[in-house]
């Protein structure tokens, strides 16, 4: 079940990025014009020259953790979507040894970006005319950049004391196993806000 949930998820949000992508006007011509100017290697983490101290630190902290998911998710996803197996071995360790990590930078990232990821006015009003399915102006809209943010932000909880739960005999073994498919679950959307999330500040870091 869960193995045919992921692939329909990951399917569904890859289609959905490639029709967003294609439906931006002028895109390929943005590229180009980009590319002819002089940028930083890494622009598409928004590193720029006058960055302070605690700016780099933000964008260091950020990179290292989209790492440690794409390890924590590669090890995860691999096995269950090509024979719907569960870790083991030196699999499982790298996946372990990677959570610390990835929980310790996405606590810094919900420091240092939570006022900046808040919305404003105008994206709640954008926000509730989206509710009402109104037609708005979203040119430069940041609202789904925040919404995934704080989406992936709040979806680390569940994901991260599940498993952790699980290591202490405090739950019988229904209750355990309970624990680990909220756990398979709770990552699967994890995964699924970082992929869009990342998609949508690549995409505005481009423009």
């Amino acid at each position: 079940m869960f193995q045919a949930i992921s692939w329909g998820t990951l399917i569904v949000i890859f289609i959905g990025i490639l029709i967003h992508y294609l439906s931006i006007p002028d895109g390929g011509k943005q590229a180009k014009a980009k590319s002819a100017q002089k940028k930083s290697p890494l622009w598409w983490c928004g590193w720029e020259k006058d960055l302070c101290c605690l700016g780099k630190l933000k964008r260091i902290a950020a990179v290292v953790a989209v790492a440690c998911l794409m390890v924590m998710s590669v090890t995860a996803f691999s096995g269950r979507l090509a024979a719907d197996e569960l870790m083991s071995g030196y699999v499982l360790m790298l996946h372990v040894g990677s959570a610390p990590v990835f929980i310790g930078c996405v606590v810094f990232l919900l420091i240092t970006w939570a006022h900046q990821c808040r919305l404003t006015q105008v994206e709640w009003e954008e926000l509730t005319k989206r509710i009402r399915f109104q037609s708005v102006e979203a040119k430069g809209s940041g609202l789904f950049r925040k919404l995934t943010f704080w989406g992936a932000m709040f979806l680390t909880v569940p994901a991260s004391l599940s498993i952790v739960s699980v290591m202490f005999t405090l739950f019988g073994t229904h209750e355990q196993e309970i624990l680990f498919q909220v756990h398979q679950y709770t990552s699967l959307a994890l995964v699924s806000f970082a992929i869009v999330h990342i998609y949508l500040v690549l995409r505005h870091q481009s423009k």
